[in-house]
């Protein structure tokens, strides 16, 4: 986005050292007052926002029974009520024609057994961005969701070594670059949904549609996925 002339702005735990181009705000996705502050930094170096990108999140697997209110809490507070805040917080200042993007999660889509309370911040995540959608018809502000599959990043590996969903090996795990690509094409081109492929997009929408082929689905799912696991692990054992 930088080579395409954007001036960025990053919210991050971390304070970083500035680079051309770049601004960073310290901001705690998980603190309300940290979000309402952040936005007035925000507002206070720019004019306006032409484009919102959410791309945070956090995935603790846990089966209900045994869930902690501190994992319900982090869970829910980045993957849904962070991403509410900060566009309520921001859109005063987004101009007319302006985009906000959203990466969701194919468990927007598919519930996770053993993540249940990611797929709930995801499936209400994406209820979000269709409401908010319709709202900002009038000032022409777009909202478009990417749906990647699995990214091949730190938070994949601690996923599943917390007994993470087998489903993210259905394909293999995309590289981080596919999915910054993927949220570029989005802003410039204005999809409403993205998603890895035109048969994922077929296939989520149809079991949206009918819980039963979703049922079917669930076993074969299962099935490619522990191959596709298998498949992955070869692999980071031959790696030099």
């Amino acid at each position: 986005m930088r080579a395409r002339g954007y001036a960025i702005i990053i919210l991050s735990r971390q304070a970083r050292a500035a680079s051309p181009g770049i601004t960073n705000v310290v901001c705690d996705l998980t603190d309300s007052e940290s979000i309402k502050q952040a936005a007035t930094h925000i507002a206070a170096q720019t004019s306006r926002v032409d484009v919102l990108v959410h791309c945070a999140g956090i995935i603790t697997p846990q089966v209900v029974g045994k869930l902690d209110s501190a994992t319900i809490t982090s869970q829910i507070a980045v993957d849904l009520t962070a991403p509410i805040e900060l566009t309520n917080a921001l859109l005063p200042i987004m101009r007319r024609g302006g985009h906000i993007v959203f990466v969701n999660s194919m468990a927007a889509a598919f519930p996770l057994a053993g993540s249940s309370v990611y797929t709930a911040a995801k499936f209400g995540l994406r209820g979000f961005a269709r409401a908010l959608e319709q709202e900002l018809r009038p000032r022409r502000i777009q909202v478009s969701s990417i749906y990647p599959a699995s990214v091949n990043t730190p938070m994949l590996s601690q996923e599943m070594a917390a007994g993470g969903s087998i489903y993210n090996f259905i394909d293999p795990p995309q590289e981080p670059d596919v999915t910054a690509q993927r949220i570029l094409e989005c802003c410039e081109r204005g999809s409403r949904e993205v998603f890895s492929s035109v048969f994922d997009k077929l296939f989520t929408h149809a079991c949206l549609t009918s819980m039963g082929l979703l049922k079917l689905s669930l076993p074969i799912m299962k099935l490619l996925g522990r191959r596709g696991y298998r498949r992955y692990q070869r692999g980071l054992t031959t790696r030099p």
